[in-house]
């Protein structure tokens, strides 16, 4: 029953783990239905902790993700975190939280005039990290639950033609680097992967590669990572002949660095500097705007090589499940989304076929 305090209020209580938590309300019926209330939060989130905030759950979260995440993802994350999320919640208890809290955060960053990509990736990672709050008991629901994101434009990905690929490679002098864009346009790896092949992920006798590593570029720190984007990018593709032979051409010209380089750096990397270090991510990408201008080709980026293969793939009449394990996507549907607005140029090749079944 709830009885009347000298300030007018009402109050009831309940004992928690030996400790008594009073609710407070104008009337009875309120302070019963604050009582009630904190009862069905407990029933959904027995973990609940009234004074953790979302810095410190930002701290937790991280703390335990880590394991689980490409190096590159987690500093992804973090930044996030320290550049938008926490500067407007960083002390604001979890269980404060309310929808419109990140309504007006949405609101706030798109007026400063940041792109819907970046706003939509930062309050994805703040859902991320609040749906784990729910799935640890510490919350009931997530205050971001029913929160709309803004919307981002699906741009569709940028390829090169057969022609340009060939006028791409012909503009390249520097052969180690040829060997590289080489690989890459007939493998599809992602540039990371690319840099952190090793020459014992090559199996010749297969005639396949394994991606097992990657080489990032962390806060301006080349790192080898023994992490790869996520568990499907773990894989085995098989290899053409040709690029077979390209690869043993590059692991000749690696093997002969090793031999006339003093304290030369053994990593086992099919593609290193001379000295054996990892190559910096970022200046391959800048090396494909070089070579691009040289091509008489515009905006040419590194990542495009991995596009073209797969776009290429598909034109050829590669089944896309094929594709998706070559790429290394976590889902049938990332491939999908990624490439299906290609179709439409299958419909001759579909229809050419069926006047040949008939």
């Amino acid at each position: 029953m709830a009885k009347k305090r000298p300030d007018g209020r009402y109050k009831v209580s309940i004992v928690i783990d030996g400790k008594r938590k009073y609710f407070y309300g104008k009337s009875p019926k309120e302070a019963l239905e604050k009582k009630q209330k904190y009862l069905d939060t407990l029933k959904v989130a027995p973990n609940l902790d009234e004074s953790v905030t979302f810095g410190q759950w930002a701290v937790i979260w991280l703390r335990g993700a880590k394991s689980s995440l490409s190096e590159n993802t987690f500093a992804s994350y973090t930044a996030q975190m320290r550049r938008y999320l926490l500067p407007a919640f960083a002390k604001v208890k979890l269980i404060d939280l309310q929808p419109h809290m990140f309504r007006d955060l949405i609101t706030q960053l798109l007026a400063q005039k940041l792109s819907n990509r970046t706003v939509q990736y930062a309050l994805s990672v703040a859902r991320i990290a609040l749906n784990q709050a729910v799935n640890d008991g510490l919350l009931g629901k997530s205050p971001m639950k029913g929160v709309k994101l803004p919307k981002t434009e699906k741009t569709k990905v940028q390829a090169l033609t057969k022609e340009e690929a060939h006028a791409l490679l012909s503009a390249i002098r520097n052969k180690k680097h040829y060997n590289l864009y080489w690989v890459a346009l007939y493998t599809g790896l992602r540039r990371s992967e690319l840099l952190g092949l090793r020459i014992s992920d090559i199996n010749e006798t297969d005639s396949t590669i394994t991606v097992s590593q990657t080489v990032l570029n962390i806060k301006n720190k080349v790192i080898i990572s023994p992490t790869t984007k996520n568990a499907s990018s773990r894989r085995t593709i098989s290899v053409d002949a040709h690029t077979l032979a390209i690869i043993r051409s590059q692991k000749t010209l690696t093997y002969k660095e090793q031999m006339r380089t003093k304290d030369y750096e053994r990593n086992d990397l099919l593609f290193a500097r001379p000295d054996g270090r990892p190559y910096d991510p970022k200046y391959i990408s800048h090396t494909a705007n070089t070579y691009g201008k040289a091509a008489g080709l515009e905006h040419v980026s590194f990542h495009m090589l991995r596009h073209t293969h797969a776009t290429l793939l598909i034109l050829a009449g590669v089944h896309f499940k094929v594709i998706q394990h070559r790429l290394g996507h976590s889902t049938f549907q990332q491939t999908m989304d990624t490439y299906g607005h290609i179709i439409p140029a299958l419909e001759e090749q579909v229809v050419d076929k069926l006047a040949g079944l008939i």
